[in-house]
């Protein structure tokens, strides 16, 4: 999977905290994400401070994110601000599921780094989610009496005191980092809105089909299958409706270079079951199986095996030191 990219324009954001080794990317459009996610970590340890992805967020100016920020923050409603936002955000960040949600009178904002193997990612979710946020209590002050906020991160004796912070209930180990809030807000106006300009969302769509189209193949297939598995709903199919592409297509492409479906499908998994093993202790493994995909536990356990030479359950034992490895 070729690497993964952010816009340098975030780093304006950090530039009291970033450390000497980001440096060097101010100059360029663009820098790995893996280096920027890091990085935040390390700033975050350095400062002896949990909550500074939070902090840093609520001072960002999102219009300095060019044309898509104008559109996201000057639209007329929150709604219309956050469905451009959802739409164009690969534009910003590569590797990356951002979705909005309305379920009745509940809306889930959420965010996710669609590769596993980034990680630690806490202070990225909080800096993203803070950034979320400023878009919500723009439209109402008080919206955060009515909020909850999930963080894929673990609850630790160092972030157990984040509520203090974000001024909202945490619920910790979540499947995304998400802000849940009442739907009613989507309707209420943004304070810089004005008519949105079909000029400036020509322009974004035009950027980010050019972007799709650069993109790997490979990458491109597997980042849905990332994206099917978090939401439970992956299949051949949806993988070819999302590339537009017929399920013959999708096998030839793959074919001409060198993979099925199921080898891809599995590489995933693989990835995200070792991930998941790791770090999230309080999951069981009837619930990863169902997550990756698998009706059966046994089918999940026989399959892992098969990639790691151990069992899920003895692999988790390593991997948190409960056993010494083999």
């Amino acid at each position: 999977m070729t690497t993964p990219f952010i816009t340098s324009a975030v780093l304006e954001d950090w530039q009291v905290w970033m450390p000497e080794n980001v440096e060097t990317f101010k100059n360029e459009s663009q820098l790995p994400l893996s280096t920027f996610v890091y990085s935040l970590e390390e700033a975050a340890a350095k400062a002896n401070k949990p909550e500074l992805g939070w902090l840093v967020g609520t001072s960002c100016n999102y219009l300095s994110r060019g044309v898509l920020g104008k559109v996201a923050m000057q639209s007329r409603t929150l709604g219309m601000g956050l469905h451009w936002l959802c739409r164009f955000y690969p534009l910003i960040q590569d590797a990356t599921l951002m979705k909005l949600e309305v379920n009745e009178d509940i809306a889930r904002l959420s965010y996710k780094i669609l590769d596993p193997q980034i990680w630690p990612r806490e202070q990225d979710a909080l800096y993203t989610l803070s950034i979320f946020a400023n878009f919500l209590k723009s439209v109402s002050p008080d919206i955060f009496s009515h909020v909850r906020i999930g963080i894929e991160a673990p609850k630790t004796p160092k972030n157990s005191e984040l509520h203090q912070y974000l001024h909202a209930p945490i619920t910790y180990s979540s499947n995304a980092n998400e802000i849940i809030f009442p739907a009613k807000f989507l309707s209420r106006a943004l304070p810089k809105n004005r008519e949105t300009s079909q000029t400036e969302i020509a322009e974004l769509s035009k950027i980010y089909s050019s972007k799709n189209r650069s993109m790997a193949f490979m990458d491109r297939a597997k980042y849905l299958i990332y994206r099917g598995l978090i939401e439970t709903d992956i299949s051949q199919d949806f993988v070819a409706k999302e590339l537009c592409l017929s399920t013959r297509t999708l096998r030839r492409k793959l074919s001409a270079e060198g993979k099925s479906y199921q080898n891809l499908l599995d590489d995933c998994r693989m990835n995200l079951a070792s991930c998941e093993l790791t770090l999230a202790k309080s999951v069981s493994l009837a619930q990863m199986a169902l997550k990756l995909g698998y009706s059966e536990h046994s089918t999940f356990s026989r399959a892992f095996l098969r990639w790691f030479g151990v069992s899920p359950r003895t692999y988790r034992r390593i991997m948190t030191g409960e056993v010494p490895s083999i």
